[in-house]
């Protein structure tokens, strides 16, 4: 079996299929013709499960990287939807009906909160949150007959909280209930979901995938058991990206590993510098070994990405961060993340039900492909203004 950065640049691409060209061509469009009348009457009859003979359904150029994305995944099925919250959204409509429960760790994704909270309950699910490290060992009480899905996400958005996942599935599956994990912030290169025994797998292929800051897609990756089932749902809500961003897409996965790593190590050497900073309290960076469930991270992923963040001692108002920001030349203040440009944010905090003891502020770092050096020296002048 060849290693994986021989494998990022083979898979989605056939050569001998493509008139020779090493990169696919595109398909454009949203009729397809058919062959015959008895091809058409066969087709009516998929139109229950959405594999009907059209343009969302049957593209053979999206194909390509739902193959690649599932053989990355060691899944059975991907579908592609055209951002990381259209994947997020997908799972809850194809599991959950009125009156079912679903389980959240507390540090999820802010969207995903937003959709559970404006959207979902108007659907009469009722969101329950816990907390991804405290109380853990209580987790199975929290389950009732009503709880038809698990949602997680680790590390946990803006407080990098890592998870005990293997834990969870377990009890998960005890009591047969679908598992789904957001491992945007790992990919594949630096976790195996299906491992730590998760049945469906997001990826915001927006960030790390596609790794240029061009392009919205998300991935939706399952195993057999659960495979139909977000299949049905995704092309039944007509859910598909343009060929334009697949393209794109496909373009990033040969150069993911050498650019994780780059930016695994960049990220590793800035937590680190910043630990040691006299203005700063804390660095949720899972691969520090201080942190919390570091063991655990240290057992279920093989590596750490360019997002962490640190908190000040203090608490700074608006006026002053607004002067830290001004004084940044290279950090650029933006969403998402996983390009080649570093960024910086100020993630609130305070509609988590679990609140954090921490008072200072929170700052949320991207480190993206510039030179390390010039990061930190970014970094520490302006933190300078604090002084």
């Amino acid at each position: 079996m060849v290693k994986i950065k021989t494998k990022l640049t083979k898979i989605g691409r056939n050569p001998l299929r493509q008139k020779g060209f090493i990169n696919p061509g595109t398909y454009k469009g949203s009729t397809m013709i058919f062959n015959n009348y008895q091809d058409y009457l066969n087709d009516i009859k998929n139109a229950d499960d959405r594999r009907t003979f059209y343009g969302i359904n049957q593209n053979p150029f999206h194909k390509q990287l739902e193959d690649s994305i599932s053989k990355l995944y060691h899944c059975n099925d991907t579908v592609l939807s055209p951002s990381g919250l259209a994947s997020i959204i997908i799972p809850f409509f194809a599991m959950l009906k009125s009156g079912d429960e679903v389980l959240i760790n507390d540090s999820v994704y802010s969207p995903t909160r937003t959709f559970c909270e404006n959207i979902l309950k108007q659907y009469n699910v009722k969101i329950k949150y816990f907390h991804p490290i405290n109380k853990i060992n209580n987790f199975e009480k929290l389950i009732n007959k009503k709880t038809k899905l698990i949602y997680l996400e680790s590390p946990g958005t803006a407080t990098f909280d890592i998870i005990d996942i293997p834990f969870i599935t377990k009890i998960a599956k005890k009591n047969n209930i679908p598992t789904v994990m957001d491992n945007t912030w790992a990919s594949p290169l630096f976790c195996n979901p299906v491992k730590l025994g998760i049945d469906i797998i997001i990826d915001a292929g927006t960030k790390y995938i596609n790794g240029h800051s061009d392009v919205l897609i998300g991935f939706v990756s399952s195993n057999k058991k659960y495979a139909r089932k977000i299949r049905t749902a995704a092309k039944t809500l007509g859910i598909c990206p343009g060929s334009d961003e697949v393209y794109l897409a496909i373009r990033g996965l040969p150069t993911l590993e050498i650019r994780m790593r780059e930016i695994e190590k960049n990220a590793f050497l800035m937590a680190k510098y910043l630990l040691e900073h006299d203005l700063v309290s804390d660095v949720f960076h899972p691969a520090l070994p201080h942190t919390k469930n570091h063991k655990i991270w240290k057992r279920d992923f093989s590596g750490s990405t360019g997002l962490f963040s640190f908190i000040l001692k203090k608490k700074y108002s608006n006026n002053q961060i607004e002067k830290f920001f001004n004084k940044l030349k290279i950090f650029k203040l933006g969403y998402s993340w996983g390009g080649f440009d570093s960024l910086i944010t100020f993630p609130p905090l305070d509609k988590r039900e679990f609140k954090n003891k921490n008072t200072g502020t929170l700052i949320r770092l991207y480190c993206g492909l510039e030179d390390i050096d010039d990061q930190i020296k970014d970094i520490k002048s302006a933190l300078n203004i604090f002084n």
